[in-house]
């Protein structure tokens, strides 16, 4: 009897558990307990909680969930709580964007233009604007009837809206390009791309990585072993289109290059790095120019972080964005994404990162040459390496 008692009175109490969870988990969809929720993780997380008027801020927020109806309704004012941040960073990611990331993909027009200049600098392959027919290079005049506007370097191409109209022209032709793009998914992952220049330099593109990145690391380390059938003595390290993702499958990607050492450490401890050797240089140590442009973005800078301190690395092209930051990705029970700044990197001499990362040299990018044998900036990186010591006593030993 007694035992029966004990059983009973154990299933009534989880039952009453599952219930009060089931509860608990309901009531998180609330828009005002979604919200504080979700405010909550910022200020706690945020390497700029102590710089911000809180009670400010919640008074703004306050005033955008008066007709909050659903979680969605609440992400007007997460967004103006993270733009109050200041680090120009922190950002929420809607449900259906993180499931198109999980997947290596992105919900985009497919192109990026440079802000002042309003230059198309990236169309993603297959995406709307290549599908009708926009290429690097061609020239943004108006978004959806007016004057483009900019956010930082880029121009703000509005993603929340069914369509947008475009006004672009091509130099060279009289009549200018009008196309309507739809944001759809589109897939965002491509493998790098790994080649040998003259005198024995090799060169390799790291466009930015989205989720796991598949097998983006093992592909490439596989294409600098090959590239290094006959010994490098140089590498040119082309991070000029990396928008930015997940940063281990880039650091992992160039580790030949880069050399089996961790290559660099944020302040507050060590970041993750496998001990497996992936493939070691013929000619190791090799001379290093690394390529940015103000495209060079957030784990695209830390990419480039990694490559600062020995002297035989020599930086080329333009600043980059200056969003070289550790940040948190916080999920939400929507499967909407907080992606909170939480500390600045600093390389591996110690030295952190708080602006655009300066080239050494200064080159000015023309983006319809980019990777090309007769971009400039390659042209002058590879003279520079041809110049160094690695790639001297190469030649002499030749």
């Amino acid at each position: 009897m007694k035992v029966r008692r004990w059983v009973r009175r154990t299933g009534i109490a989880c039952l009453s558990l599952v219930v009060l969870c089931g509860a608990a988990y309901c009531a998180l969809f609330i828009p005002r307990i979604y919200f504080r929720v979700a405010l909550f993780m910022i200020e706690r997380n945020s390497m700029m909680r102590d710089r911000v008027d809180w009670p400010t801020v919640r008074a703004e927020a306050d005033q955008l969930l008066r007709d909050a109806r659903s979680t969605r309704d609440t992400y007007q004012a997460i967004r103006l709580v993270l733009r109050r941040l200041g680090d120009n960073h922190s950002h929420l990611v809607p449900p259906e964007t993180v499931r198109a990331i999980q997947h290596g993909s992105n919900l985009t027009l497919g192109l990026t233009a440079i802000w002042p200049e309003c230059v198309v600098a990236l169309v993603s392959p297959g995406g709307p604007a290549d599908v009708a027919g926009i290429k690097v290079g061609d020239v943004l005049e108006s978004v959806d009837g007016a004057p483009p506007a900019n956010v930082e370097r880029v121009v703000l191409l509005p993603r929340d809206r069914p369509s947008v109209k475009l006004v672009l022209r091509r130099p060279g032709l009289p009549a200018p390009l009008r196309v309507e793009l739809a944001p759809r998914e589109v897939q965002f992952n491509q493998p790098a791309t790994v080649r040998r220049l003259d005198g024995n330099i090799g060169y390799m593109d790291i466009p930015g990585v989205l989720g796991g990145a598949g097998s983006f690391d093992l592909d490439a380390v596989r294409s600098i072993r090959a590239a290094d059938a006959t010994p490098t003595c140089g590498w040119v390290v082309d991070l000029r289109r990396n928008v930015g993702g997940n940063m281990w499958p880039m650091l992992h990607a160039v580790r030949p290059i880069l050399g089996e050492a961790n290559p660099f450490t944020y302040r507050y401890g060590k970041a993750p790095w496998s001990n497996k050797l992936v493939y070691a240089l013929q000619r190791p140590d090799p001379a290093i120019a690394v390529l940015t442009s103000r495209l060079t973005v957030s784990s695209g800078e830390l990419a480039a972080i990694a490559f600062r301190g020995p002297a035989s690395t020599r930086f080329f092209g333009e600043p980059t964005a200056g969003l070289a930051t550790s940040n948190m990705d916080i999920p939400l029970v929507d499967g909407a994404m907080l992606v909170v700044t939480t500390d600045r990197p600093a390389d591996r001499t110690g030295r952190a990162y708080e602006r655009p990362i300066e080239p050494d040299q200064r080159v000015a990018i023309e983006w319809t040459r980019i990777g090309s044998d007769d971009d400039p900036v390659v042209q002058i990186a590879s003279a520079w390496l041809r110049g160094q010591a690695q790639c001297l006593g190469a030649q002499r030993a030749s």
